[in-house]
């Protein structure tokens, strides 16, 4: 009987190595492959850098330019002539299909209704 139980714990002993040796070949490649992809990785995280940085200078630009809008605006213009400013908005064609909501119940009704108007 003990050299039964002997012969198995060997076995199981030879199972473990095995399944060792194979988990250590996926881990080495797991590793090259990774190695392999540090370039890639080091490019795509200096795209994002400079997509940030873009962003940051586009941000600065628009809110001197805001800036420069509101302070020209605060400057009454002198004219020579009067001018006629009309306070009625102009009217502004909508694209064919295009419904105009107001709240999120009424643009998923929109949505549905559009939606079965395509099918039928």
């Amino acid at each position: 009987m003990s050299l039964l139980i002997d012969i198995l714990i060997l076995a199981l002993l030879a199972g473990v190595l095995g399944y060792a040796y194979l988990v250590d070949r996926r881990v080495r490649n797991l590793v090259a492959v990774l190695r392999d992809l540090e370039p890639v990785v080091g490019q795509f995280s200096a795209a994002v850098d400079k997509s940030e940085d873009s962003v940051a200078a586009m941000k600065s630009v628009t809110e001197s330019l805001q800036e420069q809008k509101a302070a020209a605006a605060a400057v009454p213009r002198q004219t020579d002539s009067p001018s006629f400013h009309s306070i009625r908005p102009t009217a502004q064609k909508k694209p064919a299909g295009v419904a105009s909501v107001t709240g999120k119940a009424d643009m998923v009704r929109s949505f549905f209704d559009t939606v079965r108007s395509r099918e039928a």
